[in-house]
């Protein structure tokens, strides 16, 4: 096997930033079938585009890091950020798939506002991995991670108000199962942000 004794530093930040930017793209495209009221195969099939593209962009950077000896990141710090962006999208994949499958209206009051919330999140996330290798804006990442952060603790208290009123209102129990189900996931991808986010802070510290 070859090895790249020169830091490979634009390509790896290059491909962490498509990564995230196609994160973006899926997000705001799933957010838009959400305002349309149709959650139908044309739109899982794009998300679905859109997750298959996030690994392929993931297997690049793991490839890269089986073939340069130096990089401009501890490599384990790498691998697990393109992991991690890579597991936010599988959970948008994870939502599309799931509402069609359970012929849930996306209109739902909750689950517009958990789609919202993650938007910006995913926003906030792509713009800190976009400066992450300048050391210049090392604040505006920072500023970035607390917000995302601020939105995760959002979806905490989304995901109570949502479920606490899924149990008051509904009496059919398999919608109940159905939405509870589709809440948590929803949360669930904000906490996958904040990971990240904190991944993000963590290499900040190391590299300061």
């Amino acid at each position: 096997m070859a090895f790249n004794l020169i830091p490979k530093e634009i390509k790896f930040f290059d491909c962490l930033t498509l990564q995230a930017e196609n994160t973006v793209k899926a997000i705001e495209y799933f957010k838009q079938a959400v305002k349309n009221g149709a959650i139908d195969e044309e739109v899982v099939k794009k998300v679905r585009d859109y997750e298959h593209e996030g690994d392929t962009l993931c297997h690049e950077i793991v490839d890269m890091l089986n073939r340069t000896f130096i990089t401009p990141l501890d490599r384990e710090d790498i691998y697990a950020l393109a992991n991690t962006l890579d597991d936010v999208l599988d959970l948008i994949n994870a939502m599309s798939n799931r509402m069609k499958l359970y012929k849930l209206d996306p209109r739902d009051e909750y689950f517009t506002q958990f789609i919202d919330t993650i938007d910006q999140s995913v926003i906030a996330l792509s713009n800190a991995v976009k400066h992450l290798h300048d050391n210049k804006r090392q604040r505006r990442v920072l500023d970035h991670c607390i917000e995302i952060n601020r939105l995760e603790n959002l979806g905490d208290i989304l995901r109570e108000k949502a479920i606490s009123h899924l149990f008051e209102t509904e009496k059919d129990p398999i919608m109940v199962i159905k939405w509870k189900e589709i809440y948590e996931v929803a949360e669930g991808t904000l906490d996958t942000c904040e990971h990240v986010a904190k991944m993000i802070e963590s290499i900040m510290v190391k590299h300061g």
